[in-house]
């Protein structure tokens, strides 16, 4: 049994380090995991101490700080984050194209109510099955993304200067629109970006965000970006487009929001994010409930 805890030990470790090798895409994927490194550090850690494998114990306490110290702006909650109650403003959903619960999905935008929808992952079979509650939105944005599914934005209010943008090798598409929420103005942006599922979509979810972060970074103010991004708000390149762009994460200071995958929830983190502007007020951030999808919706009001 001291053996296993020892190699265990040793393999929470090497993963927990492994994780800064940005170059090496595979290496990069375990950034994600940081909370999750940290409370298996914890049980081991507990169990080194049981077995006097005090040098393991050290290096594991180590790893532990590390771990949650990459993440210590996503762990407290703050004074301000109270749950929310319908309407709510903004809605962003990545539906999962083979959702085999739609009517949840039409529940849930039902009772939100808000001014501004995001559908990821969206089929012709899943637009006919929401058709009834989508009559609300008279504007709508949408493009081809991949894999015969669609990214797609819908508005209550009427869209301006609506602009769709590729980028990358695969040519990802990036929708922005300007429209009014509660009589003010404001710059949509909604993203959708492929997941760092191997070393050609890792370098093209790179390179997309590297050229988007230069249109965004034009605008000055009331800007909103919602989407699923395929990547953790503590990930480093993120963290320089946030700081590129001026945009600020509502994820942060809200406690730990695990979006992805809703079937696994030991393996949760946050993939979904509402990005704002300095200067736009926001409230209520809200995850969930289960519409049918591997991932929950998200959303906040303004």
């Amino acid at each position: 049994m001291s053996i296993f805890i020892a190699l265990a030990s040793i393999l929470i470790i090497i993963v927990t380090f492994l994780g800064n090798l940005k170059n090496l895409w595979w290496f990069s994927i375990l950034d994600f995991f940081r909370l999750q490194f940290a409370l298996l550090g914890v049980i081991l850690l507990l169990a080194t101490l049981f077995y006097s494998q005090f040098l393991l114990s050290i290096l594991l306490l180590v790893s532990i700080s590390y771990n949650l110290y990459r993440i210590r702006h996503f762990l407290h909650r703050s004074a301000k984050d109270v749950d929310i109650a319908p309407p709510r403003k903004i809605l962003s959903i990545n539906a999962y194209c083979k959702n085999g619960a739609p009517e949840k999905l039409e529940a849930i935008i039902s009772d939100a109510k808000p001014e501004l929808l995001l559908i990821m992952e969206m089929t012709d079979a899943l637009e006919e099955s929401l058709k009834d509650v989508l009559k609300d939105f008279p504007s709508k944005l949408e493009s081809d993304v991949r894999d015969g599914f669609r990214i797609s934005l819908f508005g209550k209010q009427a869209f301006r200067d609506q602009k769709i943008s590729y980028h990358g090798p695969g040519k990802t598409p990036l929708l922005h629109a300007v429209t009014f929420i509660e009589g003010k103005e404001y710059q949509i942006y909604s993203a959708h970006p492929k997941p760092a599922l191997s070393k050609s979509w890792s370098e093209e979810r790179t390179i997309y965000f590297k050229e988007i972060k230069e249109i965004i970074s034009q605008e000055l103010e009331h800007i909103i970006m919602m989407g699923d991004f395929n990547t953790v708000p503590w990930e480093p390149w993120f963290l320089d487009f946030l700081s590129h762009t001026q945009l600020k994460s509502t994820l942060k200071d809200h406690g730990y929001k695990m979006t992805w995958p809703t079937h696994f929830l030991p393996m949760g983190i946050p993939m979904d994010h509402i990005l704002v502007s300095k200067g736009v007020k926001y409230k209520n951030l809200k995850i969930g409930p289960h519409v049918g999808s591997d991932h929950y919706p998200i959303s906040i009001d303004i």
